[in-house]
């Protein structure tokens, strides 16, 4: 449904998507599941040069288990899940992007325990806390033509967590609409790095006590604050039509300061600056759902998503744009199981750019598909 879900969030990923719709569930059910993103980017140079990102595939899980604890108002539930995702891309290293970014990479992962309560038959209200963990990869490589050597190359690998909060109210006040507002707080996530550089030049090995070279570093990272208003309009019992809107606060990442512990100042190694200037954005979603019939559901969606980068961050690393994706999926249930599926084709419209990090033109495509199994315990 382009995960148009905040104001249907009947089934136990609720717990993400908001909580106060676990009061909907009854008994205790797991739900489990994976996706496999398959990421795709060009950059074609002013002079007509391209290059294209080596085939990769992303498998970010998700696990929920939610319980009513034989109680008629209370739910509760926990998440397991990638909040933000795990992607990046990888280029040659003996490409035109090499100098850039020749692999870059994050991860994200949460634990999110949540309890929602239902106030009245129309008013739920859902709140937790969550920890979330993420990993971060980058390299490049490092023109040493002046030192007439060969490229050494800068690698950056890191991890860490922090904490978060989410919360949710859901308003049913008929039986045809339902209205709903989410919030997931930013998390500011401090990670322990290590910096690495190989092949370094003959000429600098003295200061750095040969051919490679690595350090302990230290970095934060802000994720932003989702804010969802959405509404579900259901015309009949079998069809169910759902709209999302998403505020993400990306302007809370404004760069990734790298602390390096041992500096090597002769030759002008020190700290690092990772550059992003983010601006807000906005998410746009609607789906739908039909019944076929007790046991089949259909269901299709849109995704607008507005790019958080600016044309004076993008960059091989990060070549992002504006986005327009549609997705298909069904449900299929089956005594105390329920499985579901989709695909979803993710088409990023073309961004030409002329900065400081690498001019040009990028242009991205991406292809989701995903499954999850839901098991009713009683």
């Amino acid at each position: 449904m382009g995960t148009a879900f905040a104001a249907v969030a009947d089934d136990p990923s609720a717990v993400f998507f908001n909580p106060a719709g676990l009061t909907q569930l009854h008994g205790t059910n797991f739900y489990s599941g994976g996706t496999l993103v398959f990421p795709s980017s060009e950059y074609i140079s002013p002079s007509g040069s391209s290059e294209e990102s080596e085939f990769q595939v992303f498998p970010p899980p998700h696990l929920y288990a939610t319980s009513d604890f034989n109680t008629d108002a209370f739910c509760f539930g926990l998440g397991i899940y990638s909040p933000f995702g795990i992607g990046g891309r990888k280029w040659d290293e003996g490409g035109i992007t090499r100098y850039i970014s020749t692999e870059s990479e994050i991860g994200t992962f949460a634990v999110n325990p949540v309890a929602a309560f239902r106030l009245n038959p129309w008013i739920s209200l859902g709140a937790g806390f969550y920890y979330q963990y993420a990993t971060l990869t980058a390299e490049s490589m490092v023109n040493q033509a002046r030192l007439r050597a060969g490229d050494a190359k800068l690698s950056l690998e890191g991890e860490g967590g922090g904490w978060g909060c989410n919360a949710g109210i859901l308003l049913f006040p008929g039986r045809l609409v339902s209205f709903a507002v989410s919030f997931r707080s930013g998390s500011k996530v401090k990670q322990d790095m290590t910096v690495s550089l190989d092949n370094i030049a003959p000429s600098l090995r003295p200061f750095f006590g040969g051919s490679s070279f690595k350090t302990d570093a230290s970095s934060a990272v802000d994720f932003p604050q989702v804010v969802t208003i959405g509404i579900a309009f259901r015309p009949t019992d079998k069809l169910t039509f759902a709209f999302d809107a998403d505020g993400a606060g990306w302007s809370s990442l404004n760069a990734i300061d790298v602390n390096v512990q041992h500096k090597v100042v002769q030759a002008g190694f020190g700290d690092l600056d990772i550059p992003f200037d983010s601006k807000d954005a906005w998410e746009l979603k609607a789906g739908v759902e039909y019944k076929v019939n007790d046991r089949l559901a259909l269901r299709g969606g849109y995704v607008y998503t507005q790019t958080y980068v600016p044309d004076i961050t993008v960059g091989p690393g990060n070549p992002d744009s504006n986005q327009h994706g549609v997705s298909l999926g069904f449900g299929y249930r089956m005594g105390r199981f329920t499985f579901d599926a989709f695909c979803l084709a993710d088409f990023f419209e073309p961004r030409t750019v002329s900065n400081d990090i690498l001019s040009g033109e990028y242009r991205n495509f991406m292809l989701l598909a995903g499954t999850s199994i839901n098991f009713k315990w009683k």
